[in-house]
């Protein structure tokens, strides 16, 4: 059982800095930073789909272990993040699911499949698929939980600053 948790913690510390390192994400992170008006900053942006990719790939390494259907792995996911969607504003919502187009690049996807191969050689699966779908999926969840989060604090501030002797008249 050791020896389990110790590939699901490298597969999530794998992930995790694959993320870190692609370019795609520190571009996506500027622009999210320039369109938020500096609400939604690149830092973290950046740790969102982080832990989001990590927590994917722990998630696909455990499916391919445990030999899983991939539909019981991904059908609550997107179930929730349609929910999840819903309560988001569209901004955050542009912004969570493009932030699952940076799982795909040149650094994440090749480290993804080698593992996904080598893990599944080693367990006798036929397959190793399913950890590039469920590291795409988790990011969303983790860029949308935290835009929302973002979008609280937002107003909780405006509301904390709004002067309390302005009126506004009707008719302006």
């Amino acid at each position: 059982m050791a020896g389990l948790i110790v590939v699901l913690l490298f597969a999530f510390a794998m992930g995790y800095s694959a993320t870190l390192a692609e370019p795609a994400l520190n571009a996506l992170g500027l622009t999210v930073e320039d369109i938020t008006v500096g609400a939604f900053k690149k830092s973290l942006l950046i740790q969102s789909v982080a832990l989001g990719v990590g927590a994917g790939i722990m998630l696909g390494v455990a499916k391919i272990i445990w030999n899983i259907p991939l539909f019981w792995l991904l059908g609550p996911l997107y179930l929730l993040l349609l929910l999840v969607t819903r309560f988001s504003t569209e901004e955050f919502v542009n912004i969570g699911w493009d932030s699952a187009g940076v799982t795909t690049g040149p650094i994440t996807v090749p480290l993804v499949l080698s593992m996904g191969l080598g893990i599944g050689a080693q367990v006798g699966v036929v397959e190793g698929f399913g950890i590039l779908a469920t590291a795409s999926v988790c990011p969303i969840l983790t860029v949308l939980g935290m835009g929302i989060v973002v979008n609280y604090r937002r107003k909780a501030f405006l509301r904390d600053y709004e002067p309390e002797n302005l009126e506004l008249s009707a008719d302006v």
